[in-house]
């Protein structure tokens, strides 16, 4: 199965962004409901990643600060343990999980947590091993990270750039649902993190805020997530997101607690399936 060449540009730049942070359900199902945008294929590249990303993550060192003035903490328990990484045996679940630890890497290095980026360092290592992708990653790739811990801009484009370097390895060497997958594992994990921190945070207004502007990019994952939507590893997976997107069409205005939780529950039950 090959992506189209459209989807393929927005993959990559959606992944190389929400590492830091998306055809049929039945044929033609969703599509029809896609109305065409004039000159949608002339769109600036610029323009797409900022409709598809936006997560807090580490993309940028205002996202940073933002979670900062927000009295966001960096809380351990949210991310999928790394030692986790033993429990996944199908490559759809490395895949999906690769991603997740991605953005729990992404999270970690973001906060300056030495000791937890290296281990989702490790988790990512060993699933790319077992995956057999590991030679995508430079030899001096952990070198790297060990040597950056002290400098989160060179850390997180590091782990971008990795990253960015096994969705290409996947992609060309026909293995899409697998790439599909990694990007899923990572958008959900990263709306996950949000939806927590927004929970515990004194100020969450602009959390929310960063939250309510994901529905564009959640479409977009579920585009992306077209030509797999009736896979077995997939199917779940595209219909809580599915559910998730339902929450997202209530919202008028402001997030309200009611709907927040309403939305922690969604992502929590579909990361579940995941992790």
């Amino acid at each position: 199965m090959k992506l189209p060449d459209r989807l393929k540009t927005i993959s990559a730049c959606f992944i190389s962004i929400i590492f830091l942070f998306v055809s049929s359900c039945k044929p033609g199902e969703r599509s029809s409901t896609q109305e065409s945008v004039p000159g949608e294929d002339d769109q600036p590249k610029e323009e797409i990643i900022a409709e598809i990303t936006g997560y807090p993550l580490p993309t940028s060192f205002e996202i940073t600060n933002m979670l900062n003035e927000a009295g966001a903490p960096y809380i351990l328990s949210i991310s999928n343990p790394a030692s986790n990484a033993d429990k996944y045996f199908t490559q759809a679940e490395k895949a999906l999980n690769l991603g997740v630890y991605g953005a729990d890497l992404s999270y970690a290095s973001t906060y300056m947590m030495k000791q937890e980026t290296i281990l989702y360092l490790n988790a990512t290592k060993q699933l790319t091993d077992e995956m057999e992708i590991s030679s995508v990653f430079n030899t001096d790739y952990a070198s790297r990270v060990e040597n950056n811990l002290e400098n989160r801009d060179s850390l997180i484009s590091i782990i971008s750039d990795s990253f960015v370097d096994t969705y290409k390895y996947l992609t060309n060497n026909n293995k899409d649902k697998l790439a599909i997958l990694v990007m899923t594992g990572s958008w959900i994990e990263g709306l996950f993190i949000t939806i927590q921190i927004a929970i515990t945070a004194e100020d969450n207004d602009q959390i929310l805020a960063i939250i309510s502007h994901q529905e564009s990019s959640l479409k977009k994952l579920l585009e992306i997530l077209d030509p797999v939507a009736t896979d077995p590893d997939a199917a779940e997976i595209v219909t809580g997101l599915i559910e998730l997107e339902g929450h997202f069409d209530t919202i008028e205005g402001e997030i309200t607690d009611q709907l927040l939780e309403a939305m922690s529950v969604s992502i929590e039950n579909l990361r579940n399936k995941v992790i």
